[in-house]
This record gives structure tokens, sequence and C-alpha cells, in this order.
């Protein structure tokens, strides 16, 4: 239950997140400078960094309760083990159950039987008028007729004494399983209950895990339309960033290459793939070129250095202008060695690359824009190690 509040409380903060993104789309506005369109874009941005920090939060509580759901998994495995023990447990009390009541129709047989035998011969003995032991004497013929009968008397006393004893025994045997039985019956009573308790906290748990998993698919659905709203919001930013490029034309020739030769493997190119953070389809704007810590990243062309920042998803950045409305873009870095408004000539050192922003490891993200408009950067650089 605790899971699923906390996660019912995670998905409201997301309506409420995705509420405010929406409340806060840049407005058009006519600038009149580079700059005061970066400040904009700052503001926007510290907007979208506050974002992206609940949502990590988010993203921590999900790997958190997907720890509780393999948790869960396991106590439900355990619940059904004890719950198969226990239905062995009521099988094997019914059986014994099953076992006393037939010894007790046959004890109570032999006691019905005992009964009736005792009762004949003290009915016999009543009417043949018994006597004591001195009119046996009496009536002896002589000692030894005498001594004859008295062992008759007393193998009969022994034998209706005796008897007494297997009847009382066998009232006391039978009442011992009486109270036996009625003992067994309140354990198979107690192992039903018990297993009843068990199978409520399987199919509780089973609930519990079906409610957080529709929770989980909503919540992953209002991350992907955040991270959506945030691309169109970029996405506006970046056009009003084109339309304040310099008018001036193109510096010319092919790009060079932004990294040493050595840092050429792609490991992630340009169009669509599954997000490497939120393993939803989405669409790389650019090329990851890989490159340890700290390698030095190069201005592609020269040109005028228009973004130079720290960016929610593209960490530390840098965006240069080259004229004729073609920017390059720079992103991931760990540190930054330019300035807005800074010129820059090709092949000037401008960052150092690293993992900043929404990255999984040290890699140079590189990007193209014409006119605003992303391009695929392969045909605009030289065939380096390809």
């Amino acid at each position: 239950m605790e899971v699923i509040m906390r996660l019912k409380k995670s998905i409201s903060l997301i309506l409420v997140l995705v509420l405010v993104l929406l409340a806060f789309r840049p407005v058009d506005v006519s600038a009149s400078s580079i700059s005061d369109l970066q400040q904009q874009m700052k503001e926007n941005n510290k907007k979208i960094e506050e974002l992206r920090a609940e949502r990590n939060k988010l993203n921590g509580e999900k790997k958190s309760t997907a720890n509780e759901i393999a948790k869960l998994d396991l106590e439900l495995a355990g619940l059904n083990a004890e719950a198969d023990g226990l239905q062995l447990e009521i099988n094997d009390l019914n059986a014994k159950i099953e076992a006393n009541g037939v010894a007790i129709e046959q004890l109570a047989v032999e006691i019905d039987e005992n009964n009736l035998t005792l009762e004949q011969r003290l009915r016999a003995s009543y009417k043949r008028g018994d006597v004591g032991y001195i009119e046996i004497v009496l009536n002896s013929e002589n000692l030894i007729d005498a001594l004859t009968r008295m062992d008759m008397i007393q193998l009969i006393v022994r034998e209706d004494v005796n008897l007494l004893k297997d009847i009382q025994e066998q009232k006391t045997n039978l009442e011992e399983l009486k109270a036996q039985q009625e003992k067994e019956k309140e354990d198979v009573k107690a192992a039903k209950a018990k297993l009843d308790d068990k199978k409520k906290q399987v199919e509780t748990s089973q609930n519990s895990k079906e409610v957080y998993m529709a929770e989980l698919q909503k919540d992953m659905k209002k991350m992907q339309a955040a991270e959506e709203q945030m691309e169109k919001e970029n996405a506006n930013f970046e056009k009003k960033i084109q339309k304040l490029l310099l008018d001036s034309e193109y510096a010319g020739g092919k790009m060079l290459w932004p990294l040493p030769l050595n840092c050429n493997r792609i490991t992630s190119q340009f169009g669509k793939r599954i997000h490497p953070l939120y393993g939803y389809w989405t669409n790389h704007r650019g090329v990851d070129i890989a490159c340890p810590y700290n390698t030095e990243v190069y201005a592609a062309n020269s040109g005028v250095v228009i973004v130079a920042e720290s960016h929610w998803s593209y960490g530390n950045y840098v965006i240069i202008d080259h004229g004729g409305k073609i920017a390059t873009v720079y992103g991931h870095n760990t540190k930054l060695l330019v300035s807005v408004g800074q010129k820059v000539n090709r092949g000037d050192v401008i960052a150092l690359s690293g993992s900043t922003g929404e990255s999984t490891g040290p890699h140079l993200h590189f990007e193209v824009r014409v006119n605003g408009v992303i391009k695929d950067p392969m045909p605009y650089l030289p065939n380096v190690g390809r």
C-alpha cells in the first residue's frame, strides 16, 4: 500500500509539472539582439532544469519501486509455497480425523457388546438367587466340594471385575479419542483460517502489483509527454535563434572534424533511436562521437558563438553561427572555453568534452542546423575513420 501511495503522489507531481511546463510556453517577442533571446532561453531553461530535477527524482523512485516489485514477486512465491504446505497439513489432519472416526465407532461397538455381556450375567445371577460364601460352605457335601464351589464363584467374580475394568478402560479411551478428534478438528479449522489469511495476503499483494503496474504505465506516458513538450519548447527557441543569425555568407568549405582524428567512432547516428535513458523511441538530433573526458573540441568552421551555457539535456554546450543560416552545436562538455559573441576560427578549441546533461558516458554530441532545421551532420563532415 505504501508503494501505491508513493506512486500516486509521484504521478500527481508529474501532472502538475506538465501543466507548469505548458504554462511557460515562450511568447513571441521582437528580440533586438541575440543577447535578448539568450536571456529568454536562460529563463526558460532554468524552468526546464527544475522539471528535469523532479523527473530525475521520479526516476530514482521508479528504480526503488522496481526493487520493491522484485521483492513482492519473491513474497508472492513464498506465500504460495506456504499455502501449498498448509493444504498438505489440512489433508493430513483430515485423514487422521477420518481414521479416529473409524476407531471411535469400533470402540463404541465393543463397549456396547461388553455392556450387554455384563448385563446378561447380572440378570442370570439375580434369577438364580446366588448366595453368599457361608451358605455355599454349609450346603457343600464336604470340604473338597466347598472349596471347589468357592473357586468357581471367585472365577466368575474375577471375570465380572475384569469385564467392568475393560468397559471402564474402553470408555476412557473413547473419551480420549473424542477429545483428540475435537482437538484435530480445531487444528484443521485453525489451519484453514491460516490458509485463507495467507491466500488473502497473496491476493492483496497481487492486486497491489497490478495497480502499481497500471500506475507505472501512466507515469511513463506522462514523462514521455513532458519530454516531447520540452523538445517543442526548445525547438521554438532554436527557431528564434536562427532568425537572429548573422546574415553574412557561410564561412565556406568542408567542416572540420570536431575532435582529434583518433576519436572517430560514432556511437549513435542521426534520426530515430531508442532513448538511452528512458527506453522509448525518439528522434536523435545529431550524432554522438565517442571520446575520453576532457578531449579538446574544435570549431567545425569559423563563426560567432551565439550560445555557451548549461542546458538540462545538452549539458554544457556551444552553438556557433557560421553565416548563411548554418550553425553547429557541441553538447555534453565538461568545460566551455568560449563565450557568447566571441569570434572563433576553424579548428579553435572551444570546449573540453565530457558527459554533462542527459548523457550515459563521455562523448561529443554534434549537430548541424540549416535555417533552423536539424540536418544529418555526416554529409557536412570529412570522411574520418568511416
